[in-house]
């Protein structure tokens, strides 16, 4: 694990993310986020598991940033621009790519385009080899899962695989891959040695993968509970 963190921060390094900073406890995040997000700060949150794990939002609350809802860009003067975008990312190769899949876009969206500054709290098991790799973790492991726990009537959350399916709450539909930084957003990288988030890879330990999913089921669960129910 150690030599694949210093590959890929080198890598995040040579595709002009900076800073690249890498922290041992998911925790030690915080302080460095309070320093890099200004006080008067928008902040677009995009409901990111790996962000309300590490507790920071409650904290920027509390000093006055503002928060939007996910997803909402728009105001009745037109489209917003928000000075941060604080979220993580599906996987990141090896070679410093960053891979998601969106069900509406204003998560992929907001890391290329219309966000003054994206921070990216990127957990451990967020680490994949290669695009390949990054794509069938992805659709066959995060995105079904994820997509039983919304209560999505979508096949894979019926089956616990990806079908390519047609379905109207189909939750994959814009795949983006960030090769390099966007020229015209500032990109920042905190790199956890501890997971964060949703995604893992089936051959690890039972023990891990029932860690990653519990821990991301209660964040999940509590964000869940503050949004207002669909019909």
């Amino acid at each position: 694990m150690e030599n694949e963190i210093e590959i890929l921060i080198a890598a995040l390094k040579n595709n002009h993310y900076h800073p690249v900073v890498c922290v041992e406890k998911a925790a030690s995040a915080v302080p460095l986020l309070l320093d890099w997000i200004p006080p008067d700060a928008s902040i677009e949150g995009a409901g990111s598991a790996s962000v309300l794990q590490v507790g920071i939002l409650d904290k920027l609350r509390e000093r006055g940033n503002r928060f939007s809802e996910p997803g909402a860009e728009l105001t009745e003067t037109g489209a917003t621009r928000k000075d941060v975008l604080l979220v993580s990312t599906n996987a990141v190769t090896l070679d410093g790519k960053f891979v998601n899949i969106d069900g509406m876009g204003n998560r992929v969206t907001g890391m290329v385009y219309g966000v003054r500054r994206v921070i990216l709290l990127v957990g451990a098991n967020k680490i994949v080899r290669d695009v390949p790799e990054a794509l069938e973790r992805v659709q066959q492991v995060i995105s079904p899962f994820h997509a039983r726990r919304l209560g999505m009537k979508t096949p894979c959350a019926a089956t616990g695989a990806c079908s390519d399916c047609n379905a109207p709450h189909r939750i994959c539909n814009i795949t983006t891959i960030i090769s390099k930084r966007p020229p015209s957003v500032d990109f920042s990288v905190i790199i956890s040695k501890e997971d964060l988030g949703l995604g893992w890879d089936p051959s690890w330990p039972a023990e891990r993968i029932e860690r990653i999913q519990t821990a991301y089921g209660d964040e999940m669960d509590k964000f869940l509970s503050t949004l207002p129910k669909r019909e």
